[in-house]
C-alpha cells in the first residue's frame, strides 16, 4: 500500500492527513461493528414497507433505507435544554454523537480537544423538519431556526467540544460529505487547522421529497440499487449518519487509511441539462487527480464507486474508469459501490463509501 505512495508524502515525517476515527449510523446497522458485518454478509440493507411515513402513492416507492433511534438524544450529557433538543433536527443531534464516538475510535480523550484548532466540515443538504419548526406556526420559541439550520449541525458540535477552528457546513448535493472531505484536508495541508472532524448526514422524514425525486426519473420503483447492471432502472433513497475524524500521522493512535490527494470539479454547461453526468469531465478530474499526485493509474487494486444503478449514471462513470484505470493494467481492477447494499445516502454516500472501504479491511493500525 506505502508503495504507491508518492515519494513527497514519504519524505513528510509525520504530516500526512490520515483517518484515525470512524463512527456512524445505517439501515440495519447501529455501529460500525454491525454495518461491517452485514456487508461481509451481503444482508439488503434497505427496509420492505418500513418507511416513515404510511401512503400507497404511486410515485412514492415502497422500499427506503432507515436508520434507528433517531427520537433518541442524551441532551443532558450534550448540555443541550429539552426544549432545544425537542426541535432539533435528529441529525444535529446525531452529529454530535457519532463526533463523540469517531473521536474516542481514535483513543483520543474528547476533552482534551477543547480549545484546539480543530476544524468541522459537514455534508448536507436538506432538513425535513424545517416544514414543522420553521415553516409552521408552532410555538417553539423560535428554536426551531437553530435547530434546523445547516450551519448549526457543523457550529453545535465546535461550540460542545470547544474546537477553534473552521465550522460549515457544505452542500453539493451527493457530493457534499467528498466536499466537505476536501475542503477538511486542504484546511490541515495549509495549517488552516491541526486536525478536522468531516461527517454526512441524511434522513427521508418528508414523503412529497422523495416523490420530486422519483418524478425525476431517478427514483427505482422497486426500491432496489442494480449497481452496474443492464437492469438498472434507479436507486432507492437511503439514511446515514457518519464521521471520520483526521488527523496528522505524527498525532494519531490509530490509522484506517492515509488520505494520499483530493480534487474537486464542476462539469458546466451541458446540452444534456444540470442532472447530466459528463463522461468528458469525470475522466479529466480522475486523470488530474492521480497525475498530481503521481500514482498510476493502473497500480489501483480496488475502486469504490458512486454507482447508484441509473441508467445515466453508471454507464458514464464505467466508461470514465474504463478509459483512465484500464491501459496497461496486467491485473483486473476491482470496482463496487455500497449502495448496492444500502441505498443512496444522498449527501452522505460519499462518507458511506469510505466507511465501507476503510473497516472492511482486515486490519487497523
Amino acid at each position: 500500500m506505502r508503495s504507491n505512495m508518492p515519494k513527497k508524502m514519504e519524505n513528510e515525517q509525520g504530516d500526512a492527513v490520515v483517518i484515525s476515527g470512524i463512527a456512524g449510523r445505517f439501515p440495519k446497522s447501529n455501529n460500525l461493528t454491525q454495518f461491517r458485518e452485514n456487508l461481509m454478509n451481503k444482508v439488503d440493507l434497505i427496509n420492505d414497507d418500513d418507511r416513515r411515513w404510511n401512503t400507497d402513492h404511486p410515485d412514492i416507492p415502497r422500499r427506503a433505507g432507515k436508520i434507528n433511534n433517531i427520537e433518541k438524544f442524551d441532551a443532558r450529557f450534550f448540555g443541550v435544554h429539552f426544549k432545544e433538543a425537542h426541535s432539533m433536527d435528529p441529525m444535529a443531534r446525531m452529529l454530535l454523537e457519532h463526533t463523540y464516538e469517531a473521536i474516542i475510535d481514535a483513543g483520543v480523550h474528547p476533552g482534551k480537544l477543547r480549545g484546539t484548532n480543530t476544524g468541522v466540515f459537514i455534508g448536507s443538504c436538506y432538513s425535513d423538519t424545517e416544514i414543522t419548526w420553521v415553516y409552521s406556526d408552532s410555538p417553539v420559541n423560535g428554536l426551531g431556526l437553530l435547530g434546523c439550520s445547516r450551519s448549526m449541525m457543523a457550529n453545535r458540535i465546535s461550540l460542545w467540544f470547544g474546537f477553534k477552528g473552521p465550522s460549515y457546513a457544505v452542500d453539493s448535493a451527493c457530493s457534499s460529505s467528498l466536499f466537505a472531505l476536501d475542503h477538511a484536508y486542504k484546511a490541515i495541508r495549509t495549517g488552516q487547522c491541526d486536525a478536522a472532524i468531516v461527517g454526512g448526514c441524511h434522513l427521508c422524514l418528508h414523503p412529497f421529497v422523495t416523490q420530486q425525486y422519483f418524478l425525476l426519473g431517478t427514483l427505482s420503483p422497486d426500491g432496489r440499487c442494480k449497481v452496474f447492471d443492464a437492469e438498472g432502472n434507479g436507486y432507492c433513497r437511503s439514511e446515514a449518519v457518519s464521521t471520520i475524524y483526521l488527523q496528522k500521522s505524527k498525532d494519531a493512535k490509530r490509522i484506517y487509511a492515509q488520505v494520499v490527494h483530493v480534487k474537486t470539479n464542476c462539469d458546466g454547461y451541458k446540452e444534456e441539462g444540470i442532472t447530466y453526468p459528463s463522461i468528458k469531465m469525470q475522466r479529466i478530474l480522475l486523470e488530474q487527480c492521480y497525475e498530481e499526485c503521481k500514482v498510476s493509474p493502473s497500480d489501483l487494486a480496488f475502486l469504490e464507486a458512486h454507482g447508484t444503478g441509473t441508467k445515466v449514471g453508471d454507464p458514464v462513470e464505467v466508461s470514465a474508469v474504463e478509459k483512465v484505470f484500464c491501459p496497461g493494467r496486467n491485473t483486473p481492477l476491482r470496482i463496487g459501490s455500497v449502495k448496492s447494499n444500502l441505498g443512496h445516502s444522498e449527501p452522505d454516500s460519499g462518507l458511506c463509501s469510505i466507511a465501507k472501504v476503510c473497516r472492511s479491511q482486515r486490519f487497523s493500525y
